[in-house]
C-alpha cells in the first residue's frame, strides 16, 4: 500500500512540475517575443513539455499538462478568445500526436511536426467560427509555421529524451 501511495504522489508531483515547465516556457516565449513576423505563428515552446510528457510519461499525463497550462495561461495572460483558440489548437494537435505516436512511436519529430501543423489548423478553424468567415488564404502560412515550429520542438525534445538524464533510447518503451 505504501509503495502505491509513493507512486501516486510521484506521478502527481511529476505532472505538476511538467505543468509548471510548460507554463514557464509559454511565459518566456511571450516575454521574449520569440515570434515570427506572421501573426498567429509561434515557436510553441510550451509544446516541448507536452511532447516530452507524452513520450516520457503517458498520453493521459500529457493531456493534463496541456489542460493545466491552458488554464494557467488563460487566467494569468489571456482572454476568452485566446482560450478558445488555444483549446481548439491544443486539442486537435494533441489528438493527432496521440494517434501518430501510437502508430509511429519512434518518430517523435514527425509526431511533433504534425502536432504543430494541426495546432495551427485548429486555431484557424476556431478563428473562422469566431469571425464567421473561413480564412483559407492564411492556411499556407500557418502550415509552414507549424512545420518549422514542430521540427524545432521535435528535434529539441528528441535530443532531450535521448540524453543520459532520461535513460537514452529506453524512453520509447515507456507506457503509451
Amino acid at each position: 500500500m505504501s509503495n502505491r501511495k509513493n507512486n501516486s504522489a510521484k506521478k502527481i508531483a511529476t505532472v505538476s512540475v511538467l505543468i509548471a515547465v510548460a507554463f514557464v516556457l509559454s511565459w518566456v516565449e511571450m516575454i521574449l517575443s520569440i515570434t515570427p513576423p506572421i501573426p498567429g505563428i509561434k515557436i510553441g515552446l510550451a509544446n516541448l513539455a507536452i511532447l516530452f510528457t507524452m513520450y516520457y510519461c503517458s498520453s493521459k499525463d500529457a493531456f493534463l499538462v496541456l489542460m493545466g497550462r491552458l488554464v494557467l495561461n488563460s487566467i494569468l495572460f489571456g482572454n476568452v478568445n485566446s482560450l478558445i483558440y488555444s483549446v481548439a489548437g491544443g486539442s486537435l494537435s494533441f489528438i493527432i500526436m496521440m494517434i501518430l505516436k501510437k502508430f509511429f512511436p519512434k518518430h517523435i519529430i514527425y509526431v511533433s511536426i504534425s502536432g504543430g501543423v494541426f495546432h495551427n489548423i485548429g486555431q484557424l478553424l476556431a478563428a473562422s467560427i469566431v469571425m464567421n468567415t473561413f480564412l483559407s488564404w492564411y492556411m499556407p502560412y500557418l502550415i509552414i509555421g507549424g512545420i518549422l515550429a514542430g521540427l524545432f520542438n521535435g528535434i529539441v525534445c528528441s535530443r532531450l529524451l535521448k540524453s543520459s538524464w532520461f535513460g537514452n533510447d529506453d524512453i520509447f518503451h515507456k507506457s503509451p
